[in-house]
Parts: C-alpha cells; structure tokens; sequence
C-alpha cells in the first residue's frame, strides 16, 4: 500500500512477456507473487489483437494499463490503482533507428509516465526495449539520456537493453544510469542464463532496498519460470 503523507516504498518488476507465447500460467502466477506496484514490460502482443489480449493479462494480474497495446510498440506500463492514481503525464514515443536487416525493423520506443509523489515531487517511470544493432543502441541509448536529464527529476528505466553492462550504450549512460543489482544475476536465456541483458536503472535520488534477478516465485519454481518467457524478470525495491 502506497503512504499518502511519507515515504513510498515501491516494487518494480520489469520483464520481456515475448508477447504472451510462453507458459501463461506460470507467467500470471509469478507476477501475482510478486506483487509489483508498477510492471515495466517489453514485447507485448502487437500484431494479433494487441490491446485485447494486453487487457486480459492485465485483468489477470489485478492492473491497470497504463501504458500499451495498438500502436504502443511493444512496450507497455502495469500499474496498481494506487499508482495508477498518481499519474501527472504518460506518454510512448518512437526512437528513430538506421535499418540494415529484418530484426532492424522491430520498432523501438520509449514508454515513459511520470507519478506525483508526497511532498510535491514526481518520479519517471519507464519501460525501453534496444536493438539488437550496436548503432541503433547507441541511438536509442542518447535519446533516453535526454530524456532523462529534461525530465528534471529522479528517473527509472527497466527494460531488455540487449547488452551487458560493458555494453557501448550501457557505457554511455554511465553514471546517469546504473544498475543497482549484482552482475552476476543473469537474465537471458531464461533457460540457463548466461547473459545480464535485463535490467532496472535508476538515477540519483532513488533510494533502493533491493535489486535482483528473479529466479522463482512462491508458486513459480525455477524450471516453470523458464517456460514463461525467454527472459527472466528483473525487481527493484525502492523508497522515495
């Protein structure tokens, strides 16, 4: 529950759905576990009825869409009513990428809404999918820089970022933007990961209680996670 007049705790969860085609049971029941204030997700359904079957997961889990569905390239923003309360603004836009091969075409974007917070302060929230090409990265990596630096307030951005954190455009977000979780805690492939390709980051101004990679859930066991996506989730505890 959010406090009206002191601190908010909150819990966010960001995770790459791979548009619903995984094991949906263990999907809903690992988000239901664990419970997230705000759901940053990449790869929502966008060719078959979009906003339908984004609504439907969205009733599953109890939240509101903030964010998503036609036309929302991908991305979308869950949130519970009482977050959903304090929205000031919200907003997908596109980020503009050279195209050199068929992945080149997937449509990048930046879904982003900024939350009143007790004592006359807000935050920005958002969810961010790069490409898969270093150059598109890059690009996409310098259009949330500013985005972040004008939005004149603490910022957070999960997504599936598509490199590690030595990445080029990883490196030239530092130290606007850091990941607050241990490197070691890989996310992809969600079947034996390897690779820390998922992440939650913040900026200054973000205090954070806690940072990982998810493995299971209560009713969600490690194998059955594997199955709800190619990714794992990514969750961040955070005090403003």
């Amino acid at each position: 529950m959010l406090s009206t007049s002191g601190p908010w705790d909150l819990r966010i969860v960001s995770w790459n759905l791979w548009e619903l085609r995984g094991d949906l049971p263990a999907l809903i029941e690992a988000v239901q576990d664990l419970e997230p204030d705000v759901l940053l997700v990449q790869e929502a359904p966008r060719f078959v009825l979009p906003t339908t079957r984004l609504s439907w997961f969205a009733r599953q889990i109890d939240r509101k869409i903030l964010l998503g569905g036609f036309g929302g390239r991908g991305l979308a923003i869950l949130a519970t009513d009482e977050v959903a309360a304090q929205v000031i603004r919200r907003g997908t836009h596109a980020v503009e990428q050279t195209i050199t091969d068929l992945n080149s075409t997937y449509p990048r974007g930046v879904a982003a809404v900024r939350l009143s917070v007790p004592g006359g302060r807000s935050v920005m929230v958002s969810s961010t999918h790069l490409a898969l090409q270093e150059d598109n990265r890059l690009r996409h990596a310098a259009h949330l820089a500013q985005l972040v630096r004008g939005a004149g307030t603490p910022a957070i951005v999960g997504g599936d970022l598509n490199e590690t954190a030595d990445g080029p455009a990883r490196s030239a977000l530092e130290p606007l933007l850091t990941d607050p979780a241990p490197q070691s805690e890989h996310t992809f492939p969600a079947r034996g990961p390897v690779r820390r390709i998922d992440a939650i980051l913040t900026t200054q101004g973000v205090t954070v209680r806690d940072a990982r990679a998810v493995t299971s859930t209560r009713r969600v066991d490690e194998d059955r996670l594997s199955g709800a996506s190619d990714h794992r989730p990514t969750l961040l505890d955070i005090t403003l």
